[in-house]
């Protein structure tokens, strides 16, 4: 059963075309036999057991370690989006006080935190990252947004 199922999964998540993933299934299947073979003389066991074993193990890091669907790869992408997703409320926020007389309190990096009810760190690593990106520019500690900032938030409003 391991040798029907495992091989065509794994190579799944490591390829899109399915000539790749024909050719991927074979190599691990191939692979993981051999392997485990080899393994299963070592060790003095069950060579069906230890087949399947290593072919589990070669499952587990596919699941894991596969580029864009692997566990890694989504929690790199989640980071980067949660990340995004800061900096573009801080710019909707700025945005939406210019020119508006609370400007001069809602738009100060030391007064973020209570605004947005974000921890004091988290709003001076998004400020951070939100310059680097030329999303806003600081005047000590008032902000203001740049036009890509400005375009942004305007984007996501729809206006």
């Amino acid at each position: 059963v391991a040798f029907l199922a495992v091989p065509p999964a794994a190579a799944y998540l490591l390829a899109d075309r399915l000539s790749r993933v024909l050719l991927l299934s074979v190599v691990i299947g191939v692979a993981s036999a051999v392997g485990g073979v080899w393994l299963a003389v070592l060790l003095g066991t069950s060579t069906a057991g230890t087949v399947a074993t290593t072919l589990g193990v070669v499952f587990a890091a596919a699941f894991a370690l596969a580029p864009g669907r692997g566990l890694v790869a989504q929690l790199v992408r989640r980071r980067r989006q949660k990340r995004e997703f800061a900096v573009t409320v801080l710019a909707i926020h700025l945005y939406q006080h210019e020119g508006t007389p609370a400007e001069a309190d809602e738009n100060r990096a030391d007064g973020l935190h209570r605004h947005l009810s974000w921890p004091p760190a988290d709003v001076a690593a998004v400020v951070i990252r939100a310059e680097r990106g030329g999303v806003v520019r600081r005047a000590g500690e008032l902000m203001t947004l740049t036009d890509a900032g400005r375009a942004r938030a305007r984007e996501v409003l729809g206006s």
